[in-house]
């Protein structure tokens, strides 16, 4: 692999050597040991990865050739992590627009993984990540979840709410891993009933994960379950892991006192994998700080500690498509002072991030609100974003915006859909907006309902 080394110090650096060659094993050695180094150090490592990334995409990838130019930025004059803000901002629509310019051409497909967003703020986006950076990625989680007194081969219950995650369970290669690797069972809560939920408390019964990895609300929802139907035998794990959705402490207060353990909450997506997570101290999250460089800011300008900014994310590791300054439209602030725990690894608060409501059919079955609006912008050409309001249980709004395909064909799909899977009998307006922004907070709302789906699991 070509890539420039202009410093001789960063010859040194570990993780490029592990970039060529490495698998995530290596890589999880690696991140146990750097997660204690000095500030100082860990920042040192972030610009020399950063300039090297920089050198890289400017020389292989078209789209970074044109937006280094265009801005007057060349990598040779990035002297300190803040010449980075010289470079505009990546938006997602830029990825949608030139995904192939942001490709480094110095890979070949075959070197390449495919990937896709759920799409966290109603719109999804397609991306690649190179081999290397896959085990990167793993060896990041897997450090992360140690946090929580996991460890490799300990038994992990995964409580979903996206089905399209579900499909590589699917490959008996998979299956296998999960069952006697990384033993997981994966429970699908896209889709949710009664009897579903006494289907999960038998299984995980069964099954005895020491670990929950959950989407917040469906753990929210199924601690609720458990609580309200005063069900005494169930699975109690030694901590809980939630993620993919804002955790408010209402929710987490819940899922502690019916668990009694903690919860772990983090913060990813699937561009980067995970972003960052609590430690056991609970006082902000870790940043993948050797992985990941983070800004937090607000009209171009960083934001003070414990001040909210959004959120502009660099991969220091994915060569294949490098994402630099990407606006993930989120926000968070970040934190400082020294952990308890003794990592030295940066801290951040997430404020704002996809907000998930559940949503209750006209025949009383209970479907996540993230995984149908994600359903209805995969499968219908003509929506670029969406969002759906449920005010009652047999009336729908659903908030559009049009993409450039949009046509009358649209809106017969969305008649047909909103038929198939949430009944007949379900009324619905359509509300056409130029934009769907995520609310003062920062937060994305992917649906919103006005009724309790517990009503409807009992």
């Amino acid at each position: 692999m070509d890539i420039l080394k202009p410093v001789a110090k960063f010859v040194l650096d570990p993780l490029l050597a592990f970039h060529e060659n490495s698998s995530h094993p290596e890589y999880l050695e690696l991140f146990e040991k750097t997660q204690y180094m000095t500030k100082e150090k860990i920042a040192d490592r972030q610009f020399f990865l950063l300039k090297n990334l920089l050198f890289h995409a400017y020389k292989n990838c078209p789209f970074y050739t044109n937006r280094f130019e265009q801005a007057g930025f060349y990598p040779k004059n990035f002297h300190s992590l803040t010449d980075i803000k010289q470079i505009p901002p990546l938006t997602k629509q830029e990825i949608q627009q030139h995904l192939e310019n942001l490709k480094a051409q110095n890979y070949s497909n075959n070197t390449l993984s495919l990937n896709q967003t759920g799409g966290s703020t109603g719109s999804p986006l397609k991306f690649y990540v190179d081999l290397p950076r896959l085990h990167s990625r793993k060896a990041s989680t897997f450090r992360h979840d140690r946090w929580t007194g996991w460890d490799i081969g300990m038994k992990t219950a995964v409580l979903w709410g996206h089905q399209r995650d579900f499909l590589p369970q699917q490959n008996w290669k998979n299956k296998i891993r999960d069952d006697y690797y990384e033993r997981k069972l994966f429970l699908d809560t896209s889709s949710i009933s009664n009897e579903k939920m006494q289907d999960f408390v038998k299984k995980l019964l069964i099954f005895k994960p020491e670990i929950y990895l959950a989407y917040a609300n469906s753990m929210y929802l199924y601690a609720r379950y458990i609580k309200e139907n005063n069900i005494e035998q169930f699975n109690r794990p030694q901590a809980i892991i939630t993620s993919a959705e804002v955790l408010t402490p209402e929710q987490r207060k819940t899922i502690e006192e019916v668990f009694e353990c903690k919860v772990f909450n983090r913060y990813g997506c699937r561009e980067t994998s995970v972003i960052a997570s609590e430690c056991s101290e609970h006082n902000g999250m870790h940043i993948s700080a050797e992985t990941l460089y983070l800004e937090f800011q607000q009209n171009g300008n960083d934001v003070a500690v414990n001040e909210t900014g959004k959120i502009i994310i660099t991969d220091l590791l994915n060569y294949g498509m490098p994402l630099i300054r990407y606006q993930i439209e989120d926000a968070g602030s970040p934190v400082d002072g020294d952990c308890a725990c003794g990592r030295t690894l940066p801290r951040m608060d997430i404020s704002g991030g996809r907000v998930t409501d559940f949503l209750v059919t006209s025949d009383r079955k209970v479907i996540s609100g993230a995984s149908m609006t994600i359903y209805f912008i995969a499968v219908i050409d003509g929506i670029a974003q969406a969002q759906i309001i449920q005010n009652s249980v047999d009336d729908l709004t659903l908030r559009i915006v049009k993409s450039s395909y949009f046509s009358e064909q649209t809106e017969k799909e969305i008649q047909q859909k909103v038929s198939e899977y949430f009944g007949s009998r379900m009324k619905y307006s359509i509300e056409y907006a130029d934009e769907i922004l995520p609310t003062a907070s920062g937060k994305y709302r992917f649906s919103i309902s006005h009724i309790d789906p517990m009503e409807y699991l009992s």
